[in-house]
């Protein structure tokens, strides 16, 4: 015989059963399509305009969004949709073997709810890596909810700085040197010391036919002393400063400002960007002095959350 306690508990979840029954039933989850691309774009807009709900690296501006939808039709994205208006949306972009998720954004729905039937469809729309990570506002909270309760590990704080043209310092010097061949053993070598975990990252800035990627590099053709790799974003339109590595021996001989601001003028000046935006891990302070030197601001601060080889796959089935 139940107790009143138990026979409360099943009660409850019957209830929330029900509930979350009719709530799938009148909500339709299907595959984003080109028909859809605007009304999801001012959605994401919406939402990361709030911290509370804001999924950083997703973009800003509906028109920026809808633009990088239209330039990336095989980028894989669910929505879902009651009486025809979109409630909600998440998606995630494959690079080089990890997918990185944007979302999920939810309005005007029970977030818990979609929030899962938006995974399981991802999920059935193509395998994901084995690899995914997300990257929220550190006030997210119920996206940070939703990320752990799949078996997501949260990594270190992050921050996310910008520098806006109208705010450029002036070169103390001559610019570093534009990436050519001959550097490119050194400039692996210096990679693999200062990132480890990413061996392939440096390989995307080496093309000196990729107009939207550049790599500039101090030293000469014997040995890389320290490099810069930036590239330019769509959604939000900004340069990026996406690598920065400088040789320990020769730190705080001002390498690493010249570096920085040599890819922030050619990012500004030579190739238009309104700004230009990094991120850095909270444990690199001695990185974040450097940024604040030369005249990034802090626009936001987040919170990375990843899984790997298939942990928490099992959570996947009970949702």
């Amino acid at each position: 015989m139940l107790s009143h306690s138990d026979w409360y508990n099943f009660v409850e979840r019957l209830i929330r059963l029900f509930h979350e029954r009719d709530a799938l039933t009148a909500m339709l989850i299907a595959r984003m399509t080109p028909t859809e691309f605007g009304a999801v774009a001012r959605l994401i807009e919406m939402q990361n305009a709030n911290p509370a709900t804001q999924c950083l690296h997703s973009g800003e501006h509906a028109g920026e969004i809808e633009a990088v939808f239209q330039k990336q039709p095989a980028l894989q994205y669910v929505i879902a949709q009651e009486d025809g208006a979109v409630v909600g949306a998440l998606g995630c972009e494959v690079e080089d073997g990890r997918g990185y998720l944007q979302g999920p954004f939810v309005d005007g729905a029970d977030f818990a709810i979609t929030a899962a039937a938006l995974w399981n469809a991802l999920q059935k729309q193509a395998p994901l890596p084995d690899r995914c990570d997300a990257f929220l506002n550190i006030e997210n909270q119920r996206g940070a909810t939703f990320y752990l309760s799949l078996g997501f590990k949260r990594g270190q704080g992050a921050q996310v700085y910008v520098l806006p043209a109208t705010a450029l310092p002036a070169l103390d010097g001559p610019p570093a040197h534009r990436f050519t061949p001959q550097c490119s053993d050194g400039v692996r070598a210096l990679h693999a010391l200062a990132f480890p975990d990413n061996p392939l990252a440096i390989d995307a800035f080496m093309d000196p036919d990729d107009e939207d990627h550049r790599l500039f590099v101090c030293g000469d053709n014997q040995r890389c002393v320290g490099y810069v790799a930036a590239s330019i974003n769509d959604s939000p339109r900004e340069g990026y400063i996406d690598l920065l590595a400088v040789d320990a021996a020769v730190r705080n001989q001002g390498y690493g400002r010249r570096l920085l601001l040599t890819a922030a003028h050619w990012l500004i000046t030579e190739k238009g960007m309104p700004q230009v935006g990094l991120t850095v891990r909270d444990m690199r302070a001695d990185a974040r002095r450097l940024y604040q030197r030369s005249g990034f601001q802090l626009l936001y601060t987040g919170v990375g959350y990843s899984r790997e080889n298939g942990v928490g796959r099992r959570n996947d089935r009970q949702t």
